[in-house]
């Protein structure tokens, strides 16, 4: 019992410095933003995109605009669908839909995250996971495309349920 314990802690202790990493990775792109409109204004040349930017770039695209799958929703509902963790960013593509979203790292989501890196079999594989919780929408990670207006849909997991072995849903939407 008290094993579970202290991992459920330093599990909450990563989860807390990875948050303080993502904001400090926020603020510097702000900063990196701001001097490239400068420099831009004082040269009148273009600074060459960097590599964040591309990165950030792409992972909007993954991410993609609000579809017309999932929905945000205020209620709280049971959610099917393969969960994957790449680095430290968490995936869960929904059964029905097929859609991937992206995990917020609260709630009951360090629960699944730590049951998913106990269980898991190799690093690159998706389970079957069950939870309780909604989607919600949030701005997009990169500044410039947030005050845009630029939105993504997120799952929050209010309660971790299960998760199997499986690598694939009943149906064939969703199976990586």
């Amino acid at each position: 019992m008290q094993s579970k314990l202290w991992r459920l802690a330093a599990s909450v202790i990563v989860v807390t410095g990875l948050t303080a990493c993502s904001s400090l990775s926020g603020m510097t792109d702000k900063v990196s933003q701001t001097w490239d409109k400068t420099w831009t204004g004082l040269t009148g040349k273009k600074q060459v995109q960097t590599q964040t930017q591309t990165q950030t770039q792409t992972a909007v695209k993954q991410a993609g605009p609000v579809s017309e799958g999932l929905k945000p929703s205020q209620e709280s509902g049971r959610w099917q669908g393969l969960y994957s963790l790449d680095g430290e960013t968490a995936r869960f593509q929904e059964c029905e839909s097929g859609q991937i979203i992206s995990v917020l790292p609260e709630g009951d989501s360090v629960l699944l995250e730590q049951a998913y890196l106990n269980t898991r079999s190799s690093a690159t594989i998706a389970m079957l996971a069950e939870v309780q919780g909604r989607v919600v929408e949030r701005a997009v990670a990169d500044p410039v495309l947030a005050r845009q207006g630029r939105k993504m849909l997120a799952l929050r997991v209010e309660r971790f349920v299960a998760l199997s072995s499986q690598a694939a849903c009943r149906n064939a939407k969703a199976n990586w």
